[in-house]
């Protein structure tokens, strides 16, 4: 999935699951975009 636009690259999810994956994108997609940029990866909170 592209962090920016939140899009399918390869494969697919079913739609229920894009979903929540799209939401969970939205909220922490600055923290994201930093973890991957950085290379530091690290947890990042769960969509509750």
């Amino acid at each position: 999935m592209e962090i920016k636009t939140l899009n399918i690259l390869r494969g697919e999810l079913p739609a229920k699951v894009r979903g929540l994956v799209e939401e969970w994108g939205e909220i922490h997609s600055d923290e994201l975009l930093q973890i991957w940029e950085t290379g530091e990866f690290r947890k990042v909170a769960p969509l509750v």
